[in-house]
């Protein structure tokens, strides 16, 4: 899947705030990234569904649209339903769209009929990954920005455990919070899917060595929050996405072919 840069080069850094305490010998149950990863793709994995939130920080760079929705895990490639707000055309203003896949081939957008005039009937698009007009490939691009946020296990995860390693371990109220130091030339050297090779590549291309990724558990083992930081030509970048209700039963299914409007 084509990730877009912004959010390829999203990294983090640990600043422990003040109620933060070392974890305990016992809280500790992660010594190592591979454990860490293992543990938490398994616990999502198990779960198959969850909500995420995604809310821009007030000040920084990254990535500026809310946006929110479902997951479900299974099936060729993780399943995704989300709704962003952001401007579509330059110099426009904000308008809400519906992103939809459950392939690694082809997404869906529901746009609103005012801005492209669509028929009230067939607000949707679909948008195949073996076009590259300007169309298709911008409204991809604002799916998979989302998406490697949304769907950590695909590409947050994996470049973890290829080249990071665990720096902080913390207890904050009832969530142990994990720090992972990033090292980019190991995950391209380490990573055996090209796919992904070819998004760290991008980072480094970019001048951007390396990253610390915070991963936040709640009791259970899964994830409640992951954050990004990295400063990024002058800026500070902070990417954040926070996840509820594992298990939830979730049906994410491609839109009625009749609501889906020709590219012709």
């Amino acid at each position: 899947m084509r990730l877009a840069a912004i959010a390829i080069i999203a990294a983090v850094a640990l600043t422990a705030c003040s109620s933060s305490e070392p974890a305990s010998e016992n809280a500790s149950q992660h010594r190592d990234v591979k454990s860490l990863v293992a543990a938490v793709t398994k616990s999502v994995g198990e779960k198959g569904s969850y909500r995420f939130s995604i809310t821009p920080p007030p000040t920084g760079g990254g990535v500026r649209a809310p946006a929110s929705g479902s997951v479900r895990l299974g099936g060729e490639v993780p399943s995704m339903d989300a709704t962003t707000t952001r401007p579509v055309q330059t110099g426009g203003d904000p308008v809400e769209l519906r992103l939809l896949s459950t392939t690694k081939d082809s997404a869906f957008v529901k746009l609103p009929a005012a801005v492209f005039g669509l028929p009230a009937d067939k607000p949707w698009v679909k948008l195949d990954r073996k076009l590259d007009d300007d169309f298709t490939t911008t409204l991809l691009g604002f799916h998979d920005v989302v998406y490697q946020q949304a769907v950590f296990t695909t590409y947050h995860l994996p470049v973890m455990e290829a080249g990071g390693e665990l720096e902080l371990t913390a207890q904050v109220g009832g969530t142990t919070r994990y720090s992972v130091s990033v090292d980019y030339q190991k995950a391209y050297d380490t990573l055996k899917d090209e796919g992904l090779r070819t998004e760290v590549k991008l980072a480094l291309d970019q001048k951007v060595a390396g990253s610390t990724g915070e991963i936040e558990l709640n009791g259970d083992g899964l994830p409640i929050r992951i954050t990004f930081y990295t400063q990024f030509q002058g800026a500070q970048i902070v990417d954040e996405a926070r996840f509820t209700d594992w298990g939830r039963d979730t049906t994410i299914t491609e839109p009625n072919p009749a609501e889906i409007s020709s590219r012709n």
